[in-house]
């Protein structure tokens, strides 16, 4: 990227972004990543039922995830505690610490997630690929890899 690109300012009007298929059910929305973060960090928006409690123990060997609570209330279960965040509160669970995310409240919970660095934050994208590519569930082997790739690790079914 030239050093004109990378001082462009980037604006992701509301409904933009690009939404992909998750395996876990919630609705997100990829709105910036590496090429406009020049590597530095990836964000993208989330939105979970109630009840929503699909997403496994899993850990990032190599970056942190953040999730700043738009609207509603996030479960996170880290290190063997459990918050629920809010809206308005941030949470930062640093690389290494496994941990889940669910929403146990009767409405939906709406949150922005921070990955860095913003490669790793690329199994999403991936693992979109292998779910619109799949005639029925991707094939687990495919998906361990796409997980081994991008230092995601699942540890554990979901705690909920």
């Amino acid at each position: 990227m030239d050093d004109e690109t990378s001082r462009r300012l980037t604006v992701v009007p509301p409904g933009g972004g690009i939404p992909v298929v998750r395996l876990n059910g919630e609705e997100t929305v990829l709105t910036v990543g590496d090429a406009e973060t020049r590597g530095a960090y990836a964000a993208r928006l989330n939105t979970a039922p109630p009840g929503f409690a699909a997403v496994p123990l899993h850990v990032h060997r190599d970056a942190e995830e953040g999730f700043l609570v738009l609207e509603g209330e996030l479960a996170v279960h880290a290190g063997g505690r459990v918050v629920t965040a809010v809206a308005g509160a941030f949470v930062l669970v640093p690389r290494g610490l496994v941990h889940a995310i669910a929403n146990r409240s009767g409405v939906p919970v709406r949150w922005l997630t921070l990955i860095s660095p913003a490669a790793s934050a690329g199994w999403v994208e991936a693992e979109h690929d292998l779910i619109v590519g799949s005639a029925g569930a991707p094939d687990p082997a495919r998906l361990a890899e796409i997980h081994r790739r991008f230092g995601l690790e699942i540890v554990g079914p979901p705690p909920w």
